[in-house]
Parts: C-alpha cells; structure tokens; sequence
C-alpha cells in the first residue's frame, strides 16, 4: 500500500534506503515494473551487490546511480562539508542524463566531496578501509578495552574507533563482510599479520635469552 501511494505521485527518482541485509526481501516486495523510466538509486555501504541486484531486477527503461553517502548521523551530524559522497552511474541514457545530473548536484551543493568510480572499485577500497577499521573496533571491544586515568593520545583514538563502530549494528557489521566480495580475504590477511606480529616477537625473545646464557 505505502508503494501504491508513492507511486502515485509518479516519481522521477526513487531512493531505496535499506539496510544490506533486507535490500533483497524490500526489492522483493516492491511493484519494481512500475519503475520504468524512473531513476532509482541505492545508497548501501557496499556496491557491487546492490549494482547486480538492481541490474537483474529493474525495467531495462530503469536509470540506476548507485551511492554511498560514507558518513552517518554522528560524522555527519553538524555538516556535510567535504565528506565523501561515491558513486557510479551505472545505467543512464544520454536523454536521461539531466535528470542524474541534477540529482547528484543536490549532494554536491551540500558540499560533498563528489567521488565517481565503478562499484567494483568502492568495494576493493571499502574492504581495507570501511571493513578493516569496523573489525578491529569490534575485535578491541570484545577485548573490553576501557579508559583509563593514564591514556595516551594513540590508546584515545583507539577508544574513540570503538565507540564510533560499535554504535552501527552488527547486521550492518555482517552485512559488509557478506556482500563485499573483498571483506573475507582483508580478514585473512589481518590474521595472517597477526600471526606474522607474533612470531616475529617469539624470535626476538627467543635471541634475547640466548645472549643472556
């Protein structure tokens, strides 16, 4: 019904703002072949998934931009000057493409710093950047990491990514590391330099010992 009365208004653009883990369930429910000719866009933290599902699903007739605004209510919460706003005009006919344009002046007349690249490209960078800086604050707070009277500056932006990751939900946590293709191999090589960190001090303490006997 909330479709129905959307779609009666005939809109030029429609934004889907789901989380990762129902866009598919919310796709399956909408009258996606009212769509035609409209623009539709998407606004997930990662990109090649939603890029595939809208490309399988949409009328061909259907223009597709698809965004990740990478800020939330609290790095965006007083303005939104200069952070990033992706994106990647994946389907856009050149009599359509006015309507894109105009679309995406909105976010650039807020100040948005404008970054075009493919999909694919946002979710190979996203995997060592967005991923890698949520897993290690998740990792810190099953540490229980706390503050403490003798803090230093490095131990405060520590606090400071728990805080800041822990505060999205883990659907949105297990989203990224689901549907970025990239986000498995980013964890592996974080487990691998984990291990390597590791041995490297054994052999250290190991040398240290020898050149006390």
């Amino acid at each position: 019904q909330c479709a129905d009365d959307l779609l009666a208004h005939n809109p030029n653009v429609i934004i889907f703002c789901t989380s990762i883990m129902s866009t598919k369930l919310v796709l399956s429910k909408f009258p996606l072949e009212r769509l035609e000719n409209a623009l539709v866009v998407d606004v997930l933290s990662v990109k090649t998934y939603p890029k595939q599902l809208l490309l399988s699903l949409l009328p061909p007739s259907t223009d597709i931009i698809c965004t990740h605004p990478m800020f939330g209510p609290e790095s965006g919460r007083d303005s939104w000057q200069n952070l990033p706003f992706v994106f990647e005009k994946v389907r856009v006919s050149a009599s359509t493409e006015p309507r894109a344009r105009v679309f995406l002046e909105i976010w650039e007349r807020e100040g948005c710093a404008m970054v075009e690249m493919s999909c694919e490209q946002h979710d190979e960078f996203a995997a060592s950047t967005q991923f890698l800086t949520h897993t290690t604050g998740r990792m810190l707070a099953n540490l229980d990491v706390k503050s403490t009277p003798i803090n230093t500056k490095g131990y405060e932006s520590l606090l400071s990514v728990v805080d800041t990751t822990c505060k999205d939900s883990f659907d949105l946590f297990y989203g990224l590391y689901k549907y970025n293709p990239n986000a498995k191999k980013e964890l592996h090589k974080m487990e691998l330099a984990l291990a390597a960190l590791k041995r490297q001090l054994d052999e250290h303490e190991r040398k240290d010992l020898e050149q006390k006997k």
